[in-house]
C-alpha cells in the first residue's frame, strides 16, 4: 500500500512540474488607463457610428437655410397663323412665394436644436461608453490579480508537495500526507485553469470595447484600482449633475425641439402670397378682317393660395401635446438623475465602508497564521488539515478583499457618471 501511494506520488508531482512550466499570465506591451480609454474613444465603432448624427443633422441644417426657389413660366401661342393669318404669341412669367410666418428662419432654428440634440446624444454615448470601457479595464485588473493569487497558491502548494515528497522519503511523515498535498496542488491547477481563462475574456471584452480584436497576450495592464478614498458631497454631486448629465440636455433638446415644431408649424399656416411678373409679345395679326400690330404686354400680379385646411387644428394640438409630453419628460429626467446620484452615493460609501474593515488587517493577520501553520506544519507541531484550513481562510479573504475593491471602483465610477462627472485615473 505505501508503495502505491508513493507511486501515484511521484506521477503526481511530474504532472505538477509540466504544469508549472506551462502556466504562466499573458506577456506583451503594457496599457494605462488612460491609454485605454483614449483607444477607446479612437475606435469604438458604435462610438464612431453614434457621431455621423451629428454630420447628418449639420448638413440638415445648411439645407434648412436654402431660400424658397422662384418659377418661371414660358408658353408659346399660335392662333392659326398659317390658315386665318391670326399671327403668333411668346408669354413668360415669373414669380415668387412669400410667408409671412417666417418659415425659413422656423425651419433654420429647428434644425440648429435638432444638431445640438444630435451632439447630446453623442456625448451621452460617450459617458456611458467612458465608464464601462473603465469597468472593463477594472475587470480585467480584477482578473489579472485572482490569477496571480492563483498561481501563488499554486507555486506554494507545489513547494509544499516537493518538500513532502522529500520528507516521505526519510520517513518524516505518512505518505497519505504526501499524497495529499500533492493531490491539493493538483487540484490548485483547475482554479489557475480558469482564473487564467477569465482574464483572458476579460481582454477580450477591453479589445471589443476599443474596436479590435483580442491578441492571445498582447496587453499588461499597469494600473491598479484606485487607493485614494475621495470625498463627495451629496447636494454638490446632484447639482452637477443637473448641471452637466448629457442625457439632461438632452431631454432639455427634445423639449426646445418639440416647441419649435410648433412654431413652424404655425409658420406653415401663415398667411402667404406669391407675387407674379410677365411679359408677352403678340406678332402681326394679317388677317383682312381684323388685322393688328404686333404689340408687347406687360402684367403684375398676386397669388393667394385659399388655407381651407386650417380650419383643421388636429395637427396643431398633436404637436402642443407632444411639448406638454416633453416638458414632463424632462422634469422626470431631473429627479430619476438625483436619485440615481443618491443611491449611487450611498452605494459607494457602503463599500468603502467595507474595504476599511479589510484594511484593518483582515488579510495581514490570516496571511500570518498560514506562515504560522506552515512552520508548525515543518517542524511536525501541527497536522495538515490545520495548514490546509488556514490557507484556504486566506485565499478566501484575498478573494473577497479583490472583489470589494472593484466594487468600490465600479461604485464610484457609477456615482461620477450619474453626477456627469470624471476624474477616474
Amino acid at each position: 500500500m505505501k508503495r502505491y501511494l508513493y507511486s501515484t506520488l511521484v506521477i503526481v508531482l511530474v504532472g505538477l512540474n509540466l504544469f508549472g512550466q506551462s502556466a504562466a499570465s499573458p506577456q506583451g506591451g503594457t496599457l494605462s488607463l488612460t491609454e485605454y480609454l483614449s483607444k477607446v474613444a479612437k475606435g469604438n465603432l458604435g462610438y464612431i457610428a453614434e457621431q455621423f448624427n451629428v454630420s447628418i443633422a449639420d448638413a440638415e441644417l445648411k439645407a434648412a437655410k436654402v431660400f424658397s426657389d422662384p418659377e418661371v413660366s414660358l408658353s408659346y401661342s399660335n392662333n392659326e397663323d398659317q390658315t386665318l393669318l391670326m399671327g403668333q404669341g411668346i408669354d413668360a412669367a415669373i414669380s415668387y412665394p412669400f410667408s409671412l410666418g417666417n418659415k425659413r428662419g422656423a425651419a433654420i432654428s429647428l434644425a440648429h436644436s435638432q444638431k445640438e440634440q444630435a451632439q447630446s446624444a453623442v456625448d451621452a454615448y460617450f459617458q456611458n461608453l467612458r465608464a464601462e470601457a473603465a469597468l472593463s479595464y477594472f475587470s480585467a485588473i480584477k482578473q489579472k490579480q485572482l490569477l496571480q493569487l492563483q498561481l501563488d497558491i499554486y507555486s506554494q502548494l507545489k513547494k509544499l508537495a516537493d518538500a513532502d515528497s522529500l520528507r516521505l522519503q526519510v520517513g518524516a511523515i505518512h505518505a497519505t500526507d504526501a499524497l495529499q498535498t500533492a493531490l491539493e496542488a493538483r487540484a490548485q491547477q483547475n482554479q489557475v485553469i480558469q482564473a487564467e481563462a477569465d482574464y483572458r475574456m476579460a481582454l477580450s471584452k477591453m479589445a471589443q470595447l476599443q474596436g479590435g480584436n483580442y491578441s492571445d497576450g498582447a496587453i499588461s495592464l499597469t494600473d491598479d484600482f484606485p487607493s485614494s478614498v475621495k470625498e463627495y458631497e451629496l447636494s454638490d454631486l446632484i447639482k452637477t449633475a443637473l448641471e452637466h448629465r448629457s442625457d439632461l440636455q438632452l431631454a432639455i433638446r427634445n423639449k426646445e425641439i418639440s416647441e419649435k415644431q410648433v412654431r413652424l408649424l404655425q409658420a406653415k399656416r401663415a398667411f402667404e402670397f406669391s407675387l407674379e411678373a410677365g411679359y408677352s409679345h403678340s406678332a402681326v395679326v394679317k388677317n383682312e378682317i381684323a388685322p393688328a400690330p404686333a404689340f408687347n404686354t406687360y402684367k403684375a400680379g398676386i397669388s393667394i393660395p385659399l388655407k381651407f385646411s386650417n380650419l383643421n387644428r388636429g395637427e396643431v394640438l398633436a404637436a402642443r401635446n407632444a411639448v406638454s409630453q416633453s416638458e414632463a419628460q424632462y422634469r422626470d429626467t431631473q429627479v430619476s438623475i438625483a436619485g440615481e446620484v443618491t443611491q449611487a452615493y450611498l452605494a459607494l460609501k457602503a463599500l468603502e465602508k467595507q474595504v476599511g474593515q479589510y484594511k484593518k488587517g483582515l488579510v495581514e493577520d490570516a496571511e500570518k497564521i498560514v506562515q504560522a501553520r506552515n512552520y508548525a506544519y515543518q517542524r511536525g507541531e501541527t497536522g495538515l488539515t490545520d495548514l490546509l484550513n488556514a490557507q484556504r481562510t486566506f485565499v478566501d479573504l484575498r478573494i473577497e478583499y479583490l472583489g470589494i475593491r472593484y466594487a468600490c471602483t465600479e461604485a464610484r465610477i457609477n456615482l461620477e457618471k450619474a453626477a456627469g462627472i470624471w476624474d477616474i485615473e
